[in-house]
Formats: C-alpha cells, structure tokens, sequence
C-alpha cells in the first residue's frame, strides 16, 4: 500500500476547520505540518496536533504533497493567492479556500500545469452531508425531468459556493449570465423599516432561469457572520420542487399541486380513484434527510471536518487523475462569480450587533400554548 498523502494547513484561523478533518482517522491522509506566522495560536495548534510549525513555504520538508491555503486571498486584502502559487512553483499540489480572483485561479491553473500538480479552489459548502445529498438527489431527478427553474437566497460570503452547488447539479454553467433589476421604488423605501437586506438578481445557469436574493453586506469587524441566509435553494421540475432549506438541511421535496380529475357521463369531472391516481393520495411534503438534530456546536465540529475530509478525497482523486474539465469548470465557476459580482457592486458596509435569541425549543412552546389556547 502506497504510503499516505502528507498534508500541511497554511493558516490557523478558519484553517482550523481544516485541521479538525485530523481529529478522527482520516485514512490516507496524514497531518504533516501547519504554516503559519508563527502566533500564539499557531503555536498551540501545532502543538496539540504534534507537527512542526512552518513559517514559511521555503522551509517545508520536500515530502510534502497537499497543501491547504485557508489564508485570504487578494479578495480581502489577504496574501493567500500569492502563498499558493509559491506552494506550486514547489510542486506541491494546493486546494485553496474561497473566494479567489479569476485571474489568480487562472495564474495557479497555470503553475501546476508547469510543475505538474494540482490547482483546486475549496468552497467548503457542497462538501456539507445536507448538501452533497441534494446534488445527489437533483442530479437524479434530472435524468428524468427537466429543470424549470431556481430559486435561492444566500449571503454575499457564500455566493461562490452557492455558484458551485448550482454547477456540480447541471454538471455545467453554460449559457450563464445575471443581470440585476431596477431596484425598490422611493414609494416603497418610505415605508420600509430600514433598508432592505436583499439584491434581487435575475439569470440563467446551465440555461435555467434563476431567481436570486442576495444579501451583499458585510461587517468589516466580523466579517463571517451575521447571514440571514446562507444558502437556501429551490429547484423546480415538472413534478414538483426540491428545496434545500438551510446549508446544513433539512431537504425537502414537494410534488406539484395537481388535482387529477376526468370527465363522467354527466358531464362533471370528479377525483380520480387511487388506483388511477395514487400520487393525489400521498403527502405533499416529503423529508429527506433524517433529523440528527445536530446543534451548531455539533455542526461546526463534526460536519464541516466531515465535509474538509470529502474536499480533500475529491481533490486527492483529481491530483490522481487530472482532467481538463475540471480545470475548465473552476474556470466557468469564478467567471460566473465575477459577472454576477459585477452587477451588484460591492458589499454593503454594515454594522451588526450579536443576534439576540430565540431557540427553536421556545418557538415551539408558543405555538403549543396558542393551540391549546385556540382548542
């Protein structure tokens, strides 16, 4: 057996995600070392995984096959794009955290090319269990039925992942483009407590139309936070819908309101029995995934090192087995995001305060004491 793909995590802020995909056995893969400034954090972290602390890409090991950039890139004013390309020029192939500029992908999409390993951009999200399961179900369904339309909302941080669920479902973006409509009328601005939150865009992806609310604001001082939504996605089918609810699920499939009926003797039109229509006779709302009642804690700790340990075997497999596809779909995902990012401009700079609480337990009490009280 082959020995595993050594791996280093050049970052330790969201990197630590990252690392946590090594909190549990992670077969054929090894924790060779973590890059990093060389902080307090750094330090403690190298520490409690037992690597070497790396302060720069110069001084790692020539062992070294996989590296993950989960540093900013030029994006946010962060160095990452220019750490992986030096990683490159090593041979070292990279999978580097979203979001990156076409042009710096297309840079690094060079340099592996010359140094003979491989280039990816990670965005985390279509790696989420709830999420690859809606791509699997989505690409099912569509071998059967066409796509009428999208519908989604997401957060300004995420809509390069959004892009990417989006094309991993039609396996394509092509024909591709948004464009943003007129935006509220003073009328209704007036009457608004507060600005609205959203960007309605309109477009097409792989020739389906989309609808698109996009909530392009940010805080400066907590930038990673402080989503309405992060991802909520709807794909219509001639049978019905499927809809992703939230990043981390539920999944939900909803067929098409259709009441069968057929013309009688007397000339009305009745139900059809269940024997000729038994789809009229089953619920209208199906739950797909199954209630792990996960809470955030739970999430953030056993989901997303899950889903860093799905990004990095998809990737290990296409360092295996290179295709240009998948060169050429990386490079169809961040034109998409540059020309969608065109039409609304930049974040909005905005100040949040911490989300007061309302636990889904409380909701849940409210509702049983107006039901008893209506009963």
């Amino acid at each position: 057996m082959s020995r595993p793909l050594r791996v280093v995590v050049c970052g330790t802020l969201f990197g630590q995600v990252y690392l946590s995909a090594f909190n549990t056995p992670f077969s054929g893969f090894e924790l060779a070392g973590i890059v990093a400034r060389g902080s307090q954090r750094s330090r403690e972290l190298a520490a409690r995984y037992g690597v070497p602390l790396y302060q720069q890409v110069a001084d790692l090991p020539e062992d070294i096959d996989i590296a993950c950039v989960v540093i900013r890139s030029a994006i946010v004013g962060g160095a990452g794009s220019e750490i992986a390309q030096a990683l490159l020029k090593c041979g070292i192939s990279v999978l580097q955290e979203h979001p990156v500029y076409q042009s710096d992908v297309a840079q690094c999409l060079k340099l592996a090319r010359q140094h003979q390993c491989t280039y990816q951009v990670n965005t985390h999200y279509p790696h989420i269990p709830a999420v690859r399961q809606f791509i699997r179900v989505m690409r099912q369904a569509l071998t059967e039925q066409p796509a009428l339309f999208i519908e989604a909302t997401c957060g300004v941080q995420v809509i390069c992942s959004l892009l990417d669920i989006l094309g991993r479902v039609f396996g394509r973006f092509a024909p591709c483009g948004f464009e943003a409509p007129e935006g509220w009328s003073q009328a209704l601005l007036a009457q608004m407590q507060g600005a609205p939150p959203y960007t309605p865009l309109r477009g097409v992806i792989a020739g389906v139309p989309l609808t698109l609310n996009l909530q392009n604001q940010l805080d400066p001082a907590d930038p990673d936070n402080h989503f309405h939504m992060m991802h909520r996605i709807c794909i219509g089918l001639p049978g019905g819908n499927l809809l992703l609810a939230n990043t981390h699920g539920p999944l939900l499939w909803n067929p098409q309101l259709h009441i069968p009926r057929e013309r009688t003797e007397t000339g009305c039109r009745e139900p059809l029995p269940a024997a000729d229509a038994p789809h009229y006779y089953q619920t209208p709302l199906y739950t797909l995934t199954a209630d792990n009642g996960d809470d955030l804690q739970q999430v953030l700790a056993q989901q997303w090192p899950s889903a860093i340990r799905h990004a990095l075997h998809e990737f290990a497999e296409r360092r295996q087995q290179p295709q240009p596809q998948h060169a050429q779909h990386l490079l169809a995902l961040t034109a998409a995001w540059k020309d969608l990012m065109s039409q609304v401009g930049n974040p909005q700079s905005v100040t949040f305060s911490a989300p007061p609480s309302l636990p889904g337990a409380a909701l849940a009490q409210l509702n049983r004491r107006e039901e008893e009280h209506h009963d």
